[in-house]
């Protein structure tokens, strides 16, 4: 009986993703409670060639969406075809380390959602960029051992019970393109009263490398797809990010002059674009990290901004 799947979300991910069920084939001892379920969202790098090609000791299940359904629908489709009590979902990009399922299924709670840890792949260079990435947001040192705030929820490696991804009817597949699915699940975890937290065991390696200039455009497409609908549906989300230094309203704190001012001056492509070229230029240079916040929340800024005045 098929107690415990894992759900890897793929798309022109090969070579990681036979990484990662070589590992998973490593750690798995009881294989006949386990099932991995592939959902491939259109990959055309042969993908799907391969998988088939294997002999896979684990119950495989390959699912090939044509056309693609996006990320999140296909993460609700992945579930859909799981049968697993506990659901262990992973990204295309992410390997997870020998140890990564008995840290990820070890001393489970009901309502705990636990989230794996990514770290840079070993045989990657790490730099400044790389340095900034793993150490903001939930990788910081404050929520080391705390619960997370429900808006740093990440989809990219989590466990969640079976019963409570249906309470939750799954991710939201209304948003577009990358960004503010994962915000809006969080936010609806709390809602549940369902806590989330990392757990530094559960390590991942992702085989994703990301440039400033990549993370900016993905930024920018988040505030121009998606920031207007997520912050509709979840507006208490402006309450927890210093809108008022992005130029609009409806944060905890209040807009003056002097801000308005401040995003006026910075929140434009031109600022944006001399900023970032001077950055990447030097890139392993000591950057502060609000120099990298600052690229990336005023891309988010822009797109949501430029969204807006093209719908007028």
């Amino acid at each position: 009986m098929i107690e415990i799947s894992i759900i890897i979300l793929v798309k022109n991910q090969k070579q990681s993703l036979l990484s990662a069920l070589n590992s998973l084939k490593r750690q798995i001892k009881n294989r006949r409670i386990f099932e991995v379920v592939i959902c491939d969202d259109g990959s055309t790098d042969g993908a799907g060639e391969a998988v088939k090609k294997l002999r896979y000791p684990i119950f495989l299940k390959y699912f090939r969406n044509t056309p693609p359904l996006g990320r999140s629908a296909n993460r609700n489709l992945g579930f859909e075809k799981s049968s697993g009590t506990d659901i262990i979902f992973l990204d295309g990009d992410m390997v997870p380390d020998d140890h990564y399922i008995e840290a990820m299924l070890g001393n489970l709670e009901p309502n705990i959602v636990k989230l794996g840890v990514p770290r840079h792949p070993k045989n990657m260079e790490f730099g400044r960029f790389e340095k900034y990435q793993y150490t903001r947001g939930r990788y910081s040192a404050e929520f080391k051992d705390r619960f997370l705030p429900s808006r740093l929820f990440t989809s990219n490696s989590f466990y969640i019970s079976r019963e409570n991804y249906q309470k939750m009817n799954g991710f939201d597949d209304k948003f577009q393109g990358w960004g503010g699915e994962d915000i809006d699940f969080g936010l609806r975890l709390e809602k549940l009263d369902i806590k989330i937290e990392n757990v530094p065991k559960a390590v991942t390696y992702h085989h994703h490398v990301r440039t400033l200039k990549s993370l900016a455009a993905n930024y920018y497409d988040f505030g121009y797809n998606s920031f207007e609908y997520l912050i509709k549906k979840q507006p208490d989300f402006l309450k927890q990010i210093p809108v008022h230094l992005l130029g609009f309203s409806g944060g905890a704190t209040k807009i003056n002059p002097l801000h308005r001012l401040i995003s006026i001056l910075t929140i434009n492509r031109l600022a944006l674009k001399i900023v970032e070229k001077i950055v990447s230029s030097k890139i392993n240079s000591n950057w502060p990290d609000y120099l990298f916040d600052y690229i990336i929340w005023g891309n988010l800024a822009l797109g949501y901004k430029n969204r807006r005045k093209n719908a007028v």
